[in-house]
C-alpha cells in the first residue's frame, strides 16, 4: 500500500557555474581519452588530425557534461532529457560527417588542452564554495 507524501517536493536548481564546470570537466575527459587513443593507435608524438567529427564529438561531450545528473535525489527535468538526447543525436550524426582533417596538431596539445579544461572546471566549481 503506497501513500503519497503531503509535503511539496523540493526542486533543486543546478547553479550555472556547476553546469559550466561540468562541461569543462567532460571536455577535459574527452580530450584525455582522445589523447590516449591517439598515442596507442598512432604511436607517440604522431600528428593528431583535427577533423569535423572530432570537434562535433567534443561539442556532444560539453553538452553531456553540462546536463548530466549530479545528485541521486535530483529528478531529471525535461530540459536535461532533451539535452542528453541532443548529445546522443550529435554523436550519431558525427558518423555521417566527412572525416577529412582540417588541420594537424601535435599530440601533446590534446593533453595540454585537457589539463587546461580540467583547471578551468576546478576554478569554476571552486567559485561555488562559500567563503567564510
Amino acid at each position: 500500500m503506497s501513500h503519497k507524501n503531503s509535503r511539496p517536493e523540493q526542486t533543486f536548481r543546478v547553479p550555472l557555474a556547476l553546469r559550466v564546470g561540468g562541461a569543462f570537466m567532460a571536455l577535459a575527459l574527452a580530450l584525455a581519452i582522445f589523447a590516449v587513443v591517439s598515442v596507442f593507435a598512432d604511436g607517440w608524438m604522431a600528428p593528431f588530425p583535427v577533423t569535423p567529427r572530432f570537434l562535433v564529438i567534443l561539442v556532444a561531450a560539453i553538452i553531456l557534461g553540462a546536463f548530466a545528473t549530479i545528485r541521486t535525489d535530483q529528478a531529471s527535468s525535461r530540459t536535461q532529457v532533451i539535452a542528453l538526447a541532443v548529445a546522443v543525436a550529435i554523436v550519431i550524426f558525427s558518423r555521417f560527417i566527412p572525416n577529412e582533417p582540417l588541420t594537424l596538431m601535435a599530440q601533446y596539445w590534446l593533453a595540454m588542452y585537457a589539463a587546461f579544461a580540467f583547471l578551468c572546471a576546478l576554478i569554476i566549481r571552486r567559485s561555488l564554495i562559500p567563503k567564510s
